[in-house]
């Protein structure tokens, strides 16, 4: 009976653990614009993978990409933020050097994540079915258009309103 309690207490801390991960992605997301320019590319970036049928090494590599990058401004998030409890507000050449290190990490391996991405998609093939696909059903040009431009105002304007929440 004590072994089923112990499991059963130490499966309830397991799960409660993605519970607080899940907290501190949402937080990235409402708070964090890049990761918010993240996400948006990300969703583009899985749609020119269905349009143009990539392999299945090549849907791996987005999606290590993708993850990787969205772990990175996770991490970088938390760094800005402990930095920022430690320093209380207080400008400190070390707690920069921290901030910009970590941004510095992010943005590595967001040009890698780029160099990836135009590995799969800019050949002469890929690029005519991109452009076919869009030609042949003009609805899906206008609706990415406009998932592009609300993209762009999430991306742009979240911060104000958190901004306001936070004060």
């Amino acid at each position: 009976m004590w072994a089923s309690m112990h499991i059963r207490t130490n499966l309830k801390k397991f799960f409660k653990g993605f519970t607080y991960a899940g907290k501190g992605l949402l937080y990235c997301v409402r708070t964090q614009r890049n990761m918010r320019f993240h996400v948006g590319f990300a969703v583009l970036v899985m749609m020119l993978a269905l349009i143009c049928g990539v392999s299945t090494t090549e849907s791996c590599l987005l999606f290590i990409s993708i993850g990787g990058v969205f772990a990175l401004e996770c991490i970088n998030t938390a760094i800005e933020s402990a930095v920022d409890l430690i320093t209380d507000g207080r400008r400190h050449k070390l707690a920069g050097i921290a901030k910009d290190c970590a941004a510095g990490a992010v943005l590595v391996f967001c040009i890698f994540t780029i160099c990836t991405g135009a590995a799969v998609f800019f050949s002469r093939e890929r690029i005519d079915i991109i452009l076919g696909y869009f030609k042949g059903k003009p609805y899906s040009a206008v609706l990415t258009g406009i998932f592009i431009v609300l993209w762009i105002i999430w991306v742009l304007t979240a911060d104000a309103k958190e901004n306001k929440k936070d004060k």
